[in-house]
């Protein structure tokens, strides 16, 4: 599968076709670290090498940059591409961020509030031998002040598609008005956790746009086009190798809602095309 992405890459294929239906590719990472060998964490070195390949061949834009573009009805640049991490991690901070300045790439960290700070830990770590820090609050400024955004996860990482509606009103707008007080600024992006289509409900989507959000993005994989309503932004689940992550940047393997194809055609739902 490899060579065969190599061989249509050095083409020129699939660079034409992206920039003849351009779309832009959200990207969902959460850890960044060399001792949490597990789904969610993406070793130093490797993210490296993606921002440098991200950096050299790609356009890499803020996620706001990018709903300016589908808000204003402007054409998304072909090979755009949107850096974002979940949840908090302290090792987003530690590891990711001074990488992200090195390539003087943009990136926007999702946080969950009523974790930030403490030592609570996620239910999915409860069992790992590994101890994952948060952040703490002036970390979390210490991003933004270095130029990178800061967006919404609810305050406890509720599944937004099973709790009560009266819950979630109280962790999409205590989470928005938490993290403003904290940054003393404004927020305007939202992303729901787990990300799956069904962790989400139609009732929710309205909540999270009178609270203030400008935005609310997914994590079920797909591409985010001009047609793509602002709050069903998709974003792709990060792979462990660079040249996977890129075969789907480049629409050749391409995941959407727990499906996964290759995608000469780049004809299938939530991808480029027309």
């Amino acid at each position: 599968m490899f060579s065969a992405y190599k061989l249509v890459k050095k083409t020129g294929y699939l660079s034409e076709r992206i920039a003849s239906s351009p779309c832009a590719s959200i990207l969902m990472f959460h850890r960044v670290n060399d001792y949490g060998p597990d789904s969610l964490s993406m070793r130093v070195d490797v993210f490296d090498e993606m921002l440098r390949v991200l950096k050299d061949e790609y356009r890499v834009v803020p996620l706001s940059s990018l709903t300016d573009s589908i808000e204003g009805k402007r054409k998304i640049e072909a090979g755009s591409v949107v850096i974002t991490f979940d949840d908090g991690y302290r090792d987003n901070f530690l590891y990711a961020a001074p990488l992200l300045r090195k390539y003087q790439l943009p990136a926007t960290f999702f946080v969950t509030s009523g974790y930030i700070g403490t030592d609570r830990v996620f239910p999915w770590d409860a069992r790992s031998a590994v101890k994952f820090q948060l952040m703490n609050w002036e970390e979390v400024r210490e991003l933004n002040r270095s130029g990178f955004e800061i967006g919404g996860h609810t305050a406890n990482h509720v599944n937004l598609g099973v709790v009560p509606v009266d819950e979630a009103m109280k962790e999409i707008v205590g989470c928005k008005e938490k993290i403003e007080e904290q940054l003393g600024k404004r927020i305007a992006a939202f992303a729901y956790p787990f990300g799956r289509s069904d962790c989400i409900r139609d009732e929710i989507l309205p909540i999270i746009r009178e609270a203030g959000f400008r935005c609310c993005c997914s994590g079920y994989g797909g591409k985010v086009t001009g047609e793509n309503e602002l709050f069903n932004l998709y974003r792709i689940p990060v792979y462990p190798t660079t040249i996977e992550l890129l075969m789907e940047i480049d629409n050749f393997m391409t995941y959407f809602d727990g499906k996964m194809r290759i995608n000469i055609t780049g004809r299938n739902r939530g991808e480029c095309h027309g």
